[in-house]
């Protein structure tokens, strides 16, 4: 089995070696590197070992998963780790090209999950760049183990990725936060409760868009006429609720395509 090291241990990272452990990654073949004392100590639960000088050579891949400021930099220091190191960038924005007009001695790709990896519910998008296909073989499999994996034919469509899927379990967060505060009224304060009524929901919704993917059909189901599912939608379709998230979805997309040209 390939040996991962993670060059960066912040949320994303994370989520990607609990959802591998879980699914039966070996941790052994696991290693990182950060300097933050939180990260490490997330990962000394995790039993994951930091990386040691004398095993840098012994990594196949290096899962580059640092903020968008940080990542040339971090990306010429994991090329001064080993010569011709293979890598898979999880980073926002930062097109392949942009590395590589620093240094072009890295084999390179992009990957972009969310942190729903954590429980083998994750979606990547892949974008190869320079890896074999054996090697990209490999990192399918890899991301396969934490969720669903699609391939992107160019490199732009990562930002609309990004901002629709990399963010979005936030946004569905942020949307159950209503949810959550308005059922704690109704539940006396009872956030165990709470919790379980917002699963419950949330896998029933999942479940019936997976037996019907037709959502107007999904919806009219719910809806009887002059009811109160159509009072909340009409409320809803007068404040134009569907103009403004879509709002939100494309200044995410469009903020992605900023860092490219930040950085």
């Amino acid at each position: 089995m390939k040996k991962i090291l993670f060059y960066g241990a912040g949320n994303i990272s994370q989520a990607l070696i609990m959802g591998l452990l879980s699914s039966g990654f070996n941790k052994n073949n696991i290693e990182y590197i950060d300097r933050n004392l939180s990260n490490q100590k997330n990962l000394k639960k995790l039993k994951i070992k930091k990386a040691e000088q004398k095993n840098i050579s012994k990594i196949d891949v290096f899962v580059l998963a640092v903020k968008p400021k940080d990542a040339l930099e971090a990306y010429n220091e994991i090329i001064q780790l080993q010569d011709k190191p293979k890598i898979i960038s999880l980073v926002a924005g930062i097109k392949t090209q942009k590395y590589l007009e620093s240094n072009n001695i890295a084999t390179l790709m992009r990957a972009m999950p969310n942190t729903s990896s954590r429980f083998c519910q994750g979606i990547t998008a892949l974008f190869n760049k320079s890896f074999s296909d054996r090697d990209f073989k490999f990192v399918k499999k890899l991301f396969s183990q934490v969720g669903f994996v699609i391939e992107l034919d160019k490199e732009q469509k990562m930002n609309q990725f990004t901002g629709l899927i990399g963010s979005g379990p936030a946004y569905f967060f942020y949307i159950l936060k209503v949810y959550e505060k308005e059922l704690s009224k109704m539940c006396n304060g009872d956030m165990k409760i709470v919790k379980q009524m917002m699963t419950s929901l949330i896998q029933g919704v999942a479940m019936s868009i997976n037996n019907n993917s037709n959502l107007d059909e999904l919806i009219k189901m719910v809806a009887s006429k002059k009811g109160t599912t159509e009072a909340g939608l009409e409320y809803f379709k007068s404040n134009k609720l569907d103009t403004i998230f879509k709002k939100g979805l494309q200044s995410a997309v469009n903020r992605s395509k900023e860092i490219s040209n930040e950085f």
